[in-house]
């Protein structure tokens, strides 16, 4: 089998190679999650490598490369993280993966990158690390905090367990000024910006990309409410979905958000937030927040634990390559990245 290789803009074609190669993603795509992953980010276009055979013209294998803005120390660069990755049965054990993103490399000069990321599994992560030059920088920081006992009684001793189904926490509802977000403004640019004061790597968070990627998503549904400040700014806020996954009802909560001197305020809203998932029925509720975030200690109080990989929905790893000399820094280590629910692909 003789292979081609380019590296494209998405387009009907890309969509029909979609539908062909990843089925089980034809809800989402039928809903737009293509157009809004690589047409209607505020990042700019997204690109897709594609291989085809080049006696029949049947595109074989995929990766998609969604765009995203970094902070890189004060500076906002142009960052792609890479994502749904497939090659043909007929085309494994050619090298196809490696040379599809190896494809995305070489067209740099046209696309101008900086930084690229991105949360392989344990079947894509030899490629990335050991072929493709990427810094292997650890897992996502799953943290989870239990609100019911039958999720994990069934999770190691078996499904005749699951009648032991108790409330593990107490969670009340806190007095609060608790508002129900419906869209950022510039309110949230300066709060981002406090938050990340002291941090060096992370997806940027301004208010336009926080719409595109919580109330323009179209196949996830969350729930954001923010605590306000006596001259209407705003001070934290908490996005939230919650769903059937991993066989039980999951609260995930994708973002959290303070000022340095509104943490308080943060723990109001998550506690509100826990409470809405113990009322919905959530049996667990999930997060990524490292130890280096500014969020940790609101979560720490909160009975957040770090997540044990045997009860992990899913073994992901985290890794990034820097496009440009500029981009070096991103790959330092761990510790200087900031992510959250919301930099997942899959939630």
């Amino acid at each position: 089998m003789e292979i081609a290789y380019e590296v494209r803009p998405f387009d009907d074609e890309v969509r029909a190679a979609y539908l062909a190669l990843l089925p089980e993603q034809a809800e989402a795509i039928e809903a737009g999650k293509l157009n809004w992953k690589f047409r209607d980010s505020p990042a700019g276009q997204g690109w897709v490598a594609l291989a085809r055979d080049t006696a029949t013209g049947e595109i074989v294998g995929m990766n998609g490369f969604a765009p995203g803005r970094a902070k890189l120390g004060g500076v906002r660069v142009p960052a792609y993280q890479s994502m749904d990755t497939i090659v043909t049965p007929a085309a494994r054990g050619k090298g196809v993966f490696t040379r599809l993103v190896q494809a995305f490399y070489d067209a740099q000069d046209r696309i101008g990158g900086t930084v690229f990321y991105g949360f392989p599994n344990d079947n894509s992560a030899p490629g990335f690390f050991n072929r493709l030059g990427w810094e292997r920088l650890g897992s996502p920081p799953f943290v989870i905090k239990p609100l019911r006992s039958g999720y994990f009684a069934r999770k190691v001793l078996g499904d005749w367990a699951g009648f032991l189904n108790l409330p593990l926490s107490v969670v009340g509802r806190p007095r609060a000024d608790i508002r129900d977000i419906e869209r950022f403004d510039e309110r949230a640019d300066p709060l981002w910006n406090a938050f990340s004061a002291g941090l060096y790597c992370g997806l940027d968070r301004t208010h336009d990309y926080l719409n595109w990627r919580i109330f323009d998503h179209p196949a996830a549904s969350y729930k954001t409410r923010g605590i306000f400040g006596e001259h209407n700014d705003l001070k934290t806020f908490v996005t939230t979905h919650i769903g059937e996954r991993q066989g039980g009802v999951i609260g995930s909560v994708m973002e959290a958000l303070c000022r340095p001197d509104s943490r308080h305020d943060l723990q109001l809203l998550l506690t509100d937030a826990l409470a809405d998932m113990r009322s919905q029925g959530a049996d667990a509720a999930l997060a990524w927040c490292a130890p280096h975030s500014p969020s940790w200690p609101v979560f720490r109080r909160l009975g957040f634990l770090p997540m044990p990989e045997a009860l992990r929905p899913i073994h992901l790893h985290f890794g990034v390559r820097a496009l440009s000399a500029d981009g070096v820094a991103a790959t330092v280590g761990p510790e200087a990245w900031y992510l959250s629910y919301l930099d997942s692909d899959t939630l």
